[in-house]
């Protein structure tokens, strides 16, 4: 009971921030690209020439139609930029804001929430570059694509805040963290379908194994089931993300409270 009064007091406190770390989040923004011509649109174009040039090699060194193989190439790209960015650079998410935590007596959380908020619009944005493939593609498929685009983005949003106080704790007190999670990214990457289609796992068992129990396969089938096939994701790719939901968030839960107070020392 103690438990969940001491939870809702803290989350209280974060609500009560709200305009602190909105502004926080505004500032990031702006700043993101500053003094670029493009500016976020380069969170709209930096996927789609990534996209254009594996498609093109892939496409010739697989034999795959380049029509279809792009749309699921760019898809895989948004989903894990987001959680890349999560893991990898929301390390710096309390280290960078240093200054601001010294002067106020916010909870820690919110700076970590800040980075989630910047990395799911910046998601949001890039899924502009999906949204106008599918609508000169296969515009049939956008009416369920759209539908489903909130919900998938909430829970990619609360996976981002998990992620991201679990990466900016670990690095804070260890500084190996940046060059330990960019190798197990890349090798999540190489193992994932990210940009490797099912028909590649399937001629091995183990393969085959690996790619129904691998999360991030039911991760992207939230935004390809939809975007692609022009159909519902399935029960068993949302309970997968909110499984992952729920463990990032009890883990991060757990670091926050027994570091929370200490972590002043570390920065």
């Amino acid at each position: 009971m103690k438990g969940q009064t001491a939870l809702k007091t803290y989350l209280q406190r974060v609500y009560d921030a709200r305009f602190y770390w909105i502004h926080l989040a505004r500032i990031e923004l702006k700043n993101k690209f500053r003094r670029s011509k493009l500016g976020l649109l380069w969170t709209f174009v930096s996927p789609l020439c990534l996209t254009a040039i594996m498609s093109i090699v892939f496409s010739v060194a697989f034999n795959m139609d380049i029509v279809t193989y792009a749309p699921y190439i760019l898809s895989g790209i948004l989903v894990w930029e987001l959680v890349s960015a999560s893991f990898n650079a929301g390390g710096m998410a309390i280290v960078g804001n240093e200054s601001y935590i010294r002067q106020f007596s916010h909870p820690i959380t919110i700076y970590t929430l800040k980075s989630a908020i910047v990395y799911t619009i910046s998601f949001l944005i890039s899924m502009t570059a999906l949204v106008l493939w599918m609508l000169v593609t296969e515009p049939k498929n956008l009416l369920v694509g759209l539908i489903t685009l909130p919900l998938t983005a909430l829970l990619l949003f609360c996976l981002s805040w998990g992620a991201t106080t679990i990466a900016a704790y670990t690095f804070t007190r260890y500084r190996d963290y940046p060059q330990m999670v960019a190798l197990i990214l890349q090798t999540i990457w190489y193992l994932s379908p990210v940009f490797l289609q099912e028909s590649m796992f399937l001629s091995n068992p183990v393969l085959s194994k690996w790619f129904s129990i691998n999360p991030v396969t039911h991760m992207l089938a939230l935004v390809r089931k939809p975007f692609l096939q022009g159909s519902f994701a399935e029960w068993i790719d949302y309970a997968y993300m909110f499984g992952i939901i729920i463990v990032a968030g009890c883990v991060a839960f757990r670091m926050n409270r027994n570091n929370e107070k200490d972590i002043i020392f570390y920065i």
